[in-house]
């Protein structure tokens, strides 16, 4: 009797064991199982990360490209505009000289002596010519900075520039200068006269020597 409740006692002491290695082996499992998809679904959070971040920067790559492209688009065409502006200039005046065209294709010097001497900014630094501008009408922001007296030719006939009246104030202390075609543009005037436009300023002007005109000039 007592051997049969020791063999019934070892038998419920394995049973017991082994539900509990059962439970604990489940237990695990479970956990296992719960860490495998924490990591799953942190890997593909990454991943999703790591693609977005892909993109982005591919998206913004492609941006600055497009920027770039755009702008060497906008350079070149600024620089073709101008180039297309000095051949038009070079035209022009190859065409019809340094005065603009007349209706019979003739200047007279009484069309040129008497007119406006105007400087693009008279009390500025020197002014360097704007190329996008045609000069062919005067501009209100001009400054009248003397009168045109006489026109100047080399030896040889070809045209060298004016003698501009500045300074002074009613031909009182004002003194005639060689203003060499380089520096000035004819402009036209309605009537068919002529004005000049210089790029220099009127202490540029008053600093150049005094021409001579003397009785037998």
């Amino acid at each position: 009797m007592k051997r049969l409740t020791t063999t019934a006692a070892l038998i419920a002491l394995t049973a017991g064991t082994a539900a509990y290695a059962d439970n604990h082996n489940m237990d695990a499992a479970k956990d296992n199982a719960d860490a495998a998809m924490q990591n799953a679904e942190q890997a593909m959070e990454n991943t999703g990360d790591a693609i977005e971040n892909e993109t982005n920067e591919a998206v913004a790559e492609g941006e600055q490209a497009m920027e770039e492209a755009g702008d060497a688009m906008a350079e070149a065409g600024d620089e073709m505009k101008q180039e297309a502006n000095e051949m038009g200039n070079e035209m022009a005046q190859a065409v019809d000289g340094p005065f603009g065209a007349d209706s019979d294709g003739l200047i007279r010097t009484r069309d040129i002596t008497g007119g406006t001497v105007y400087a693009i900014d008279a009390d500025g630094e020197a002014t360097d010519w704007d190329e996008s501008m045609s000069y062919d009408a005067v501009s209100e922001e001009w400054d009248n900075v003397g009168e045109i007296e006489d026109i100047v030719l080399n030896a040889d006939g070809s045209f060298r520039g004016i003698v501009a009246e500045v300074g002074g104030f009613l031909d009182i202390g004002d003194k005639h200068v060689l203003l060499e075609i380089d520096n000035a543009k004819f402009v036209p005037i309605d009537d068919g006269s002529y004005s000049v436009v210089t790029n220099m300023t009127s202490e540029e002007l008053e600093s150049l020597e005094d021409i001579d005109e003397g009785p037998m000039n």
